[in-house]
């Protein structure tokens, strides 16, 4: 199946009310526009629709590392999110980028000039390159004790347990991160690209009658609208082949179009050449052990695992975490 078709795939029906998950984008510019009535309107109805996907986390989510890093991790308390245009030489930003030019192109039509140059100019706008957001994820899966992990990490790997309950206090400073499942499924991330790109061309759409500077300003307002919202499916949206890693993501958006306080948050490490950008989570504990959000550490099928086992716990308990679980994998290394 052709993964940039469009499908009849419909948000899940859900037996009660599901509250809705916590923007990645929370500080909006658009809300004082004319047109934000009918934007916070177009707004609610996307996480109405985009929360029931992301609820129901396992009780833990597990982050695959090595052993340096492990150390690193569990001695500060912090766990690097890098930028999501980095991570995996950005082949995952332009797959998602790549169904949103898609759905832009077919939009377009000579008898509809107004929604025509719109897309045009949205092309280039929803590149994630041009934002001035930047996406920090880090990433992790349901299964904490994963061949393909391991192989992944040549024997000398960990995963380290995350309790998902805990994670809503994580974050960078005074912005909480957000979790997120992963949607592999080609026809759900058309479906809900199409209806996020159909709310903003309905708006742009009863421009077409009013003066040029209003209806410039209108297209912008919409743009940055779609940008709000198309963030959530850049650091969600993975191809339909990587699904048996059932991933999810723990995702900061930070305003890094000007120096501020998005930009002071931003640390950077060197990889094949040239600095990368990352931001540090707080993952330490709060009030106690019971309150760290590790929840346990699982050591690779690794020569040893009995007393590596060992000095995790005891690093664990240096500081000052005495309840999370250690244990080695049940793979034969």
């Amino acid at each position: 199946m052709d993964e940039t078709q469009d499908s009849e795939w419909t948000a899940p029906e859900t037996p009660q009310a599901v509250e809705p998950v916590r923007p990645l984008v929370e500080d909006v510019r658009w809300t004082s526009s004319p047109v934000a009535e009918q934007l916070l309107v177009d707004s609610q109805a996307f996480y109405a629709e985009w929360s029931p996907l992301h609820v129901d986390p396992p009780y833990a989510v597990y982050h695959y590392t090595d052993a340096a890093a492990l150390k690193g991790i569990l001695e500060s308390g912090r766990l690097w999110a890098g930028d999501m245009l980095y991570l995996g030489g950005s082949r995952e930003v332009s797959y998602t980028y790549g169904l949103i030019r898609e759905h832009l192109r077919k939009r377009w039509s000579a008898s509809q000039p107004v929604l025509s140059d719109f897309c045009l100019e949205a092309e280039t706008a929803l590149d994630p390159r041009r934002w001035a957001r930047s996406l920090f994820v880090a990433c992790f899966c349901e299964d904490g004790d994963a061949l393909s992990q391991w192989r992944a990490h040549a024997g000398d790997g960990y995963s380290l347990g995350l309790r998902t309950a805990a994670l809503d206090t994580v974050g960078v400073r005074d912005q909480r991160a957000g979790l997120r499942r992963v949607i592999y499924a080609a026809e759900q991330q058309n479906a809900l690209i199409q209806r996020v790109l159909d709310r903003a061309l309905a708006v742009v759409g009863t421009a077409a009658a009013v003066p040029e500077d209003e209806r410039r300003a209108i297209a912008e307002v919409a743009l940055e609208f779609l940008v709000d919202h198309l963030v959530e499916f850049v650091a969600s949206f993975k191809r339909p082949t990587f699904r048996e890693e059932a991933e999810w993501r723990l995702a900061v958006a930070l305003d890094t179009g000007y120096a501020g306080e998005g930009t002071w948050q931003v640390q950077f490490r060197v990889e094949t050449g040239h600095p990368v950008p990352y931001v540090d989570l707080d993952i330490s504990p709060r009030g106690g052990p019971v309150a760290s959000p590790v929840a346990e550490v699982v050591c690779g099928p690794i020569d040893r695992g009995e007393l590596a086992a060992r000095s995790i716990q005891l690093l664990l308990k240096s500081r000052g975490n005495s309840s999370a679980r250690v244990r080695t994998s049940t793979l034969a290394s």
